[in-house]
């Protein structure tokens, strides 16, 4: 649920593509050439169509460029996504342009680091430039959303997927309807619907058959791995920016850089982060309490400015 009633939002692609190429600066000079020669050189369609796929990806073709879709309507959801997209194309930009065709693709695990981190990038970015307490707890709230969708509710989705592919292990019949339920009943558990915390629709039930991972193998696990490395990873990227330090930025860099050239753990720990420790989680958890203190004073200010004198 939004925290203001309204917000000036709203951006023309031109502006979402500075805006991007301003955020991910702490990346270094070559990240941002980059990305930018991706703008220039058309690797995006950006506006929606008459038949054009919904959602947003991006897919890389070795030995050309990548390529991204998008559907911009110009909201700030649309320049996260914008972010999280150039997030991918510029790793499978530098993969491939460092690794030979076999070492070239990078491991599942690492998939969603580089897009969360450039998301997280941008956020902080976006704060910088909040000009009043209105945008600013729109964008905490955004942050604090984000969050939510991508740690928390994607590992209930692994958690969904798991169970069905127990449920058929078992020899168990896969219908609509009892699909449903177990995704109703673990959604209801995950948001604490039986104690009274947050309330889960009936119709949540059939959310499970819009999301387009359930159908090939696990993958969303690794938004919630992803976003605990990346948050663990922009942060100390993002400290040594202002000391104008690029050691920690390097690092991860070479994890780029490095595709699949070796075990995911081991590529993440190269960059800087240990995903064997709890340390990546409790930065993530960190982060998210941070968010959510800033947006209670905030709150709490608001409400004492509107008091009667």
């Amino acid at each position: 649920m939004p925290m203001v009633p309204k917000v000036d939002m709203s951006f023309a692609p031109d502006e979402a593509r500075a805006i991007t190429l301003e955020a991910v600066a702490p990346l270094g000079k070559e990240y941002v050439a980059a990305l930018r020669q991706g703008f220039e050189s058309r690797w995006t369609d950006y506006l929606p169509s008459t038949g054009k796929r919904a959602g947003a990806y991006s897919t890389g073709a070795y030995g050309v460029h990548p390529y991204q879709l998008l559907n911009f309507n110009g909201k700030y959801e649309d320049l996260t996504t914008l972010a999280h997209e150039s997030g991918h194309s510029i790793h499978t930009w530098l993969s491939y342009g460092a690794q030979p065709y076999p070492t070239s693709d990078y491991p599942t695990f690492v998939a969603e680091v580089a897009s969360t981190l450039d998301e997280n990038l941008l956020v902080h970015h976006m704060l910088g430039r909040a000009r009043d307490e209105a945008a600013r707890l729109f964008l905490l709230g955004t942050q604090l959303d984000t969050l939510r969708t991508t740690l928390f509710r994607q590992t209930q989705f692994a958690e969904f997927e798991l169970a069905i592919h127990e449920m058929a292990e078992r020899g168990e019949t896969l219908t609509g309807d009892n699909l449903s339920a177990l995704y109703l009943k673990i959604a209801r558990e995950y948001y604490g619907h039986d104690r009274g915390l947050c309330r889960v629709d009936d119709l949540v039930a059939s959310e499970w058959t819009f999301v387009p991972h359930f159908y090939y193998d696990f993958y969303v696990y690794q938004y919630a791995t992803s976003i605990v490395a990346s948050t663990s990873l922009a942060r100390g990227i993002r400290e040594e920016a202002m000391r104008h330090e690029t050691k920690r930025r390097d690092a991860y860099l070479r994890m780029l850089r490095a595709g699949g050239s070796d075990y995911p753990i081991a590529l993440l720990r190269e960059a800087g982060v240990d995903m064997t420790s709890s340390a990546p989680f409790d930065a993530a958890i960190a982060e998210m309490n941070a968010t959510m203190d800033e947006m209670e004073r905030i709150l709490v200010r608001r409400a004492e400015q509107q008091k009667p004198r």
